[in-house]
């Protein structure tokens, strides 16, 4: 099967990334890119031949694209007949709108079997990224490119969106939109609980193209900040927490928190808590492995909650 515009676009940026020292030719590209030439025997093209002119148009296209697209501008040597990546390849932006539109992008090694995650591997001296993420992100892009309302099964109850971003919260990618069956009320959804059919696609639209309308007050990088202790209102405490080695990437991880002792068998981490209810809902979730040791206030809600588990007062 052919690759998708996407998946050929993506492609290419990482061939012309690969050689970006040495540039490339148009012939490089015919031979080393899926898309452009995949019924080739093996032979060069010939210079001005008509395939010649049909795989230049193909790549001026595409190199169009990344530039409008995506901000990744290629530039042609005439004195070498080689093509040459203008800058750095994936500034901090250009990386960011990459993993939003990357789905087709499918890389060995990277899938650690949780469909909904993104896989990655970032080589900082060459300022290189490789992504695998959802591959219904490619089909939610379009239609946020598109405006159009989608219609999806979701966790097998029918869904309709007006999807206003796409974004990802614990490596899980999820689409944030408003609903027309509640006013626009602002809904997210997980990818990975969107089920895809047997045949035929898993989005349906449900509206006439730009009939989405984002609205002002839409805040993306909030949408999908989805850690309570983020936006809670509780007075802010600074907790103490020993974690038992083994646990410590995976607190560090659920929390945000900073290591600032470790010993044999333990760390020291320290965070911010907003939301008291939800930090000690997560912190009894590592079973022991974690102690609160400060402050009093954060001390006291972990003994009174074990207390009224042991007396029968709680779950």
């Amino acid at each position: 099967m052919p690759p998708s515009p996407t998946e050929r676009i993506l492609n290419l940026a990482a061939f012309l990334n690969d050689r970006r020292r040495a540039g490339v030719t148009l012939d490089e590209i015919a031979r080393s890119v899926p898309g452009y030439r995949d019924d080739a025997d093996g032979t060069d093209l010939v210079p001005q031949s008509p395939e010649w002119e049909a795989v230049r148009r193909k790549v001026r296209r595409d190199f169009a694209s990344l530039q409008d697209e995506w901000g990744i501008t290629v530039t042609y040597v005439e004195e070498q007949h080689r093509y040459r990546l203008d800058r750095a390849f994936f500034t901090p932006g250009e990386r960011k709108v990459l993993i939003a539109a990357a789905s087709a992008v499918a890389i060995d090694g990277l899938d650690d079997g949780r469909p909904g995650a993104i896989g990655s591997k970032v080589d900082d001296q060459a300022a290189q990224i490789v992504v695998a993420v959802h591959a219904l992100v490619d089909d939610f892009r379009d239609a946020i490119a598109d405006a159009v309302p989608v219609r999806f099964d979701y966790d097998g109850a029918v869904r309709v969106l007006e999807p206003w971003a796409l974004g990802v919260w614990r490596n899980r990618w999820y689409v944030a939109g408003g609903d027309p069956t509640r006013d626009l009320d602002m809904r997210r959804f997980r990818l990975d609980r969107v089920r895809v059919p047997p045949t035929g696609p898993a989005l349906t639209p449900a509206g006439a193209p730009g009939s989405v309308v984002r609205p002002d007050w839409f805040d993306e990088a909030r949408a999908f900040d989805l850690d309570p202790n983020s936006w809670g209102h509780d007075p802010e405490l600074e907790a103490r927490v020993r974690v038992a080695l083994d646990h410590v990437p995976a607190f560090v991880d659920e929390f945000g928190a900073t290591v600032v002792e470790r010993g044999p068998d333990h760390a020291v981490v320290v965070l911010t808590v907003r939301h008291h209810e939800s930090f000690l809902v997560r912190v009894l979730g590592f079973r022991g492995h974690a102690v609160v040791e400060a402050p009093p206030v954060l001390v006291d809600l972990v003994r009174d909650h074990l207390r009224a588990v042991a007396a029968g007062g709680g779950a």
